[in-house]
């Protein structure tokens, strides 16, 4: 594993343990098992590896998108399978450990939020290119952010439902394209 992943690890696990108020980055290089130097060499910052931890979250969903994308055809709806499919693998692959702990970053650090707009820009802009009549768009894209905010805040685990709802949503835009 690398060190950046590492340290992201380790983050995310302290955050989700004691609370962002109470991480330092001593704790954060303990549990990493890296001195505070290393750390320090590739994040400044508190604030700049929590930034990293939900540029990382982003980075990674949105390279699922297109690794899914480039499996499919240019069809109607390809968009918005790719964006349930990587969803779905999110979820499954318990992905949620770190992207669980960016709750409690929104709390301390607002402006962190910008990151997630940009990304919910350009996710919005997929849907809007994507072919669909907007509900069917909206009715996707709602159900995947909500099953992902979920699973995230832990309040209850809907893996096998939520693989098998996102799947019968795109089986429906399949069946509309021979109408």
């Amino acid at each position: 594993m690398k060190t950046q992943d590492k340290i992201l690890d380790a983050a995310a696990a302290l955050i989700l343990e004691e609370g962002v108020s109470n991480v330092t980055l001593e704790k954060i290089a303990k549990r990493a098992e890296i001195s505070k130097g290393g750390l320090l060499y590739h994040y400044r910052t508190k604030e700049a590896l929590f930034q990293e931890l939900n540029v990382a979250a982003i980075r990674e969903f949105e390279a699922a998108i297109e690794r899914y994308l480039n499996k499919q055809p240019n069809a109607r709806g390809a968009y918005a399978r790719a964006y349930a499919l990587a969803t779905i693998e999110d979820i499954q692959k318990g992905g949620t450990h770190r992207s669980s702990a960016l709750i409690s970053i929104f709390s301390d650090h607002p402006e962190i939020m910008e990151i997630w707009k940009e990304g919910y820009v350009r996710w919005q802009h997929g849907f809007d290119q994507d072919g669909l009549e907007w509900e069917e768009a909206a009715t996707i894209r709602y159900v995947c952010d909500g099953l992902w905010f979920n699973e995230m805040a832990g309040t209850t685990s809907t893996t096998a439902f939520a693989a098998d709802l996102l799947h019968k949503l795109l089986a429906r835009i399949d069946n509309r394209e021979g109408d």
